[in-house]
């Protein structure tokens, strides 16, 4: 098995490896640095060998590799071309030493008991961070628990979307939001459903009004308990310009789970704002949508100051990008940090070799799963 090439996925810390052989449509296997190696085919533990490389997930004709976010991808990729061989032209990279910000995807998981917030779980790569919130939670929790024949059983991680940046702030930033999100209120409601078996309900929608309240914990718990639609994008145009940037990034993620067309004017605002997590998030929510009208836009974000943006904007150009990105991707194709710079030659390598856009890598390996359960 040889590599024909190396594409980048949505993932910072995985790559997709396309090799020249092909496993049947039924087939999929996903290896992992903690597993029994003795049972790994050998070019896998090889693989394994390598400094960095956490977990292989191998389906059709391609591997996606996943490595842990403090090795690079500069020290990786040389050493699997090593391991499995490779037809491709490489070129070699200068490695840039001094990273200016933090590149790693960072994982959020809520341990919930019936709906009460209990503790946050924080994956970054191999490294895990827990924090605990206030001390009104602990008591809602105990409260509720002797509602439960088996509170420790009942208790579960709620996996909720990624974050990108500092893993202390963003921390943070979570036990901020949750708390404000659960007032003492709401925690007694929930405590009062634990021992009546019933779930939360939603609130009522989200008025205008609300955004006006002084206190900007009133506004994001209001928002954070919307299930939003169309009908509420006064509500959630005015949230992209408030003054917390959590309720700014929150508004955005909202717009982006509409998956409708109609609110990619509000996302490109959203795309221009002075928090990099919440133009980090448009570039997501935009990604996800996947309509080529967002394209100049995402071309004008390859210039952001922040590399997890133009990161962003390179694999949306390399996903569906066509050739009117093509000056753009030529102007930035030196960009100083390796996964950016990594993007944007994929990009140009598909683009000016006439392939068609596949859309995103996840697309694909969801396409081969449901190929799989199928037959």
């Amino acid at each position: 098995m040889r590599i024909v090439s190396i594409e980048p996925t949505p993932s910072p810390n995985s790559m997709k490896i396309n090799v020249d052989e092909s496993l049947p449509a039924s087939e999929t296997y996903n290896y992992t640095k903690d597993g029994d190696p003795a049972s790994f085919p050998a070019w896998t533990r090889k693989l394994f060998d390598i400094n960095g490389v956490k977990g292989i997930y191998h389906v059709l004709d391609f591997l996606a590799l996943e490595r842990h976010p403090k090795v690079s991808w500069e020290d990786i990729l040389p050493e699997v071309r090593d391991v499995l061989g490779s037809d491709e032209t490489t070129q070699t990279e200068e490695v840039n030493q001094e990273p200016e910000e933090n590149f790693g995807e960072v994982q959020v998981f809520i341990q919930k008991f019936r709906s009460i917030p209990m503790q946050i779980k924080l994956l970054e790569g191999e490294e895990e961070t827990r924090i605990g919130l206030p001390e009104r939670f602990t008591n809602a929790a105990m409260k509720a628990s002797e509602a439960s024949e088996n509170m420790i059983m009942e208790r579960k991680w709620a996996e909720e979307a990624p974050r990108y940046g500092d893993i202390e702030e963003i921390g943070e930033q979570l036990k901020e939001e949750i708390a404000a999100s659960y007032d003492e209120e709401r925690l007694r409601q929930l405590v009062d459903l634990a021992f009546q078996n019933e779930t939360e309900q939603k609130a009522e929608p989200v008025t205008l009004e609300i955004l006006d309240d002084p206190d900007w914990k009133v506004r994001y718990q209001a928002l954070d308990q919307m299930d939003p639609s169309l009908d509420d994008l006064p509500v959630l145009h005015k949230a992209l310009h408030d003054k917390k940037a959590s309720i700014r990034r929150l508004a955005t993620a909202y717009l982006g789970m509409i998956e409708q067309e109609e609110v990619l004017p509000y996302l490109y605002e959203a795309l221009n704002d002075k928090t990099v997590t919440v133009r980090r998030t448009a570039g997501d929510c935009i990604s996800d949508i996947g309509s080529t009208e967002a394209m100049p836009h995402m071309i004008e974000s390859l210039k952001d100051p922040s590399k997890i943006v133009r990161w962003r904007a390179a694999m949306y150009l390399y996903e569906i990008g066509d050739e009117t990105a093509l000056l753009a991707l030529r102007e930035a194709k030196d960009d100083p940090e390796f996964e950016v710079r990594l993007q944007i030659r994929m990009a140009l390598e598909r683009i000016e070799g006439g392939k068609e856009a596949e859309g995103s890598v996840w697309y694909q390996m969801t396409q081969a799963t449901k190929a799989k359960d199928n037959n």
